[in-house]
């Protein structure tokens, strides 16, 4: 019997071009709940753990092969961007607008599809961080962050809007690195006192040097050349790392998920200038207790370093005001967040009647009566 089953899952789980996780019980399509942090079917109701799943389907991306990537590549993906896959609940065709689009819905079922040959070979995350929080305590969020902001154009956070906010599991380059430096600097202690005639003061003058290994783990670098999208991913760092869990695909089932655009190689020296800073302030914030500090030379170089390709979820909104592009993002698993708000001219127009108003009234009043 669990033979059977384990056949039925593979023909729902994925064709050569798309993966579609289904119920156990009753075949519908199955979403990631991030409230739950389980499995949930929305047909009829039943959750299921990662465990759960394996041990009734076994491997859940067993059908992925190593060279996946380049036998499903078609010519239209290869010549636009964009390419057709089907989708396994209605048979229709679904669209990937982009080429690195790895996760998306059918427009007709909205079942989730994961286009398999676009996270396979060396283009496989190594692992991932599952969403933990749900789409409705982001929406919840987002409206507390707009509701401290006064001049926002009116009906900005309308049901309209907020369907907008969609949850994508972003690429980024996991880096550890073990780096061994020194600094040297000057530094003085200040000590001033005086009597009836005179006022003194005592200057010491230090050579300071420090040395030392600094091991960075988890170090995370946007693997995305999109340069709008990798400042709000960014600004919504950091991830904790012990939530971290081995990838497998469905984890993306019910999400946006984009794969990486930028090598290892693209993104080496930018990632070596930021370690290099965060090295600098770490030696620097050691040497305490003295008036001033001028560091006078600093050196790092790496011992031994890793990188590891995972995906981090985010929940990001864009949208358009008067012409210009605002996006609001919130990490998905700490609800860190990075927003651009629009800011209505015509609120503004008022306040500023209103506080000439009231500047005018005051006046009158402090000092009309002494004219």
């Amino acid at each position: 019997m669990k033979e059977v089953d384990r056949q039925n899952q593979r023909r729902s789980v994925g064709s050569m071009d798309t993966v579609s996780y289904r119920c156990i019980n009753c075949g519908g399509p199955l979403e990631y709940n991030a409230a739950k942090l389980k499995f949930a079917c929305e047909y009829c109701r039943s959750e299921f753990t990662e465990t759960q799943l394996r041990e009734h389907f076994g491997n859940l991306d067993e059908n992925l092969s190593e060279n996946q990537q380049s036998e499903q590549q078609s010519e239209t993906e290869r010549e636009y961007g964009a390419a057709l896959y089907t989708c396994q609940g209605c048979g229709a065709e679904v669209i990937a607008e982009t080429e690195n689009t790895a996760a998306t819905f059918c427009v007709y079922c909205h079942s989730p599809v994961v286009i398999s040959n676009r996270l396979t070979g060396q283009f496989k995350p190594d692992k991932v961080i599952p969403f933990k929080i749900s789409e409705d305590d982001a929406k919840s969020k987002f409206k507390a962050f707009c509701g401290k902001k006064l001049f926002l154009p009116k009906d900005f956070i309308s049901d309209g809007q907020m369907d907008k906010m969609k949850g994508v599991y972003y690429p980024y380059w996991i880096v550890d690195s073990q780096k061994d430096g020194s600094m040297t600097a000057t530094a003085k202690k200040i000590r001033r006192w005086k009597d009836s005639n005179y006022e003194y003061k005592e200057t010491k003058i230090y050579n300071v040097v420090r040395k030392g290994k600094i091991h960075f783990t988890g170090y995370p670098h946007t693997a995305l050349g999109n340069t709008e999208h990798s400042k709000a991913l960014k600004y919504v760092n950091p991830f904790k790392d012990e939530e971290f869990r081995p990838f497998t695909m469905a984890y993306l089932s019910g999400f946006l998920a984009e794969k990486r655009d930028l090598e290892r190689n693209q993104v080496q020296s930018d990632v070596d200038k930021e370690l290099k800073e965060y090295a600098k302030k770490i030696y620097r914030d050691t040497i305490r207790d003295y008036d001033s500090v001028s560091i006078e030379a600093f050196d790092v170089h790496t011992l031994a370093e890793k990188w590891e390709y995972g995906l981090m979820p985010v929940w990001l909104m864009n949208f358009t005001y008067k012409g210009k592009t605002f996006m609001y993002a919130m990490n998905g698993q700490t609800g860190k967040t990075f927003g651009e708000l629009p800011v209505s001219g015509a609120k503004l127009t008022i306040f500023g009647i209103i506080m000439f108003i009231l500047l005018t009234a005051a006046g009158f009043f402090l000092f009309g009566g002494g004219i």
